[in-house]
């Protein structure tokens, strides 16, 4: 189960320079040198010829509530079509006019969760007004927040911010109901394993995106010893970096075969695997389109040829 991988509406994707200029952390992302951006039915593609069984799925949060909205229907509609095998995540910049009415209308369309959420690209913190919102929202709706956080050490790169361990440890102490996955192994919060208060955080995850541009694969040797490894799910980040990329660092770390299992298979299980299940007998229907939020719709802009 690959818990991290970014998909866009096939409008996105060839239109990506005019798409570009709504956003200024977008566009950055966007026109960082190897970036790569495809459709959900890309996706499905790639995870056949791989033979990967299940996918936690979500497009990119834009500032514009308009343009995350239109994101979102499409990643619920591609996780309607495949049922049990595709489950989505609502994204949008919770300090935006209208984004915690289009977090409930995410959860009417059948999304299990928030996320990426990118704070440090988009101005706010894990304290800011508008994310604690969405974290009562996630926890009233028993789903989780999937968080873009950062080392705050090491070579610099675009996207890097400052929201790192401190801050995800101090997020999780006030807010202990609400179930996280930190993106990027939480910007190493999962290292300070060996402190009993990091230890005894409940209801916290983390993923391995892009930690092959982060860190050399005895990083799983090292959190196997002091524990959290039973905390670590994949995440590729895709399609930044590719699933054999992941296993063979899981693989050079030495870890056994049941370790590996749990970080590419059980570990996922225990914070998405209901939401998989829900999917494939159907119970989560799509809701009607009833809250437009603000902003403009990508439709929109492509009709207009252009941003302000």
């Amino acid at each position: 189960m690959d818990c991290h991988c970014h998909i866009l509406p096939r409008e996105f994707v060839t239109n990506l320079e005019k798409f570009s200029r709504l956003d200024a952390y977008f566009g950055l992302l966007a026109t960082t040198k190897g970036s790569r951006f495809v459709t959900g039915e890309d996706l499905l593609r790639d995870m056949a010829a791989y033979h990967v069984d299940r996918a936690v799925v979500f497009g990119f949060a834009f500032r514009d509530t308009g343009i995350c909205r239109d994101i979102n229907d499409y990643v619920a509609g591609i996780c309607r079509e495949n049922p049990g095998k595709l489950v989505g995540l609502g994204v949008l910049d919770p300090e935006s006019p209208g984004a915690l009415e289009e977090a409930e209308r995410c959860l009417e369309l059948g999304l299990s969760g928030f996320g990426e959420l990118f704070p440090d690209g988009h101005g706010y913190s894990l304290d800011s007004y508008g994310f604690l919102k969405l974290a009562g929202i996630a926890k009233d709706a028993g789903v989780p927040l999937l968080i873009h956080v950062n080392e705050q050490v090491g070579h610099e790169y675009p996207g890097k911010g400052l929201q790192g361990p401190r801050e995800a440890y101090r997020f999780c102490v006030r807010n202990p109901d609400v179930k996280v996955v930190f993106a990027h192994l939480g910007g190493g919060l999962p290292f300070f394993y060996y402190m009993p208060e990091v230890r005894a955080l409940e209801n916290v995850y983390y993923d391995t995106a892009a930690q092959p541009f982060l860190y050399v694969p005895g990083v799983y040797r090292g959190l196997k010893e002091s524990g959290a490894l039973s905390r670590v799910i994949l995440g590729t980040d895709y399609p930044l970096l590719g699933w054999e990329r992941y296993l063979r660092d899981l693989s050079k770390a030495g870890l056994s075969f049941d370790d590996i299992d749990g970080v590419i298979s059980r570990h996922g299980e225990e914070v998405f695997g209901e939401f998989f299940e829900t999917s494939r007998e159907g119970n989560r229907k799509a809701g009607q389109n009833t809250v437009l939020g603000e902003g403009k719709g990508s439709t929109e802009i492509l009709e207009q040829g252009g941003f302000e």
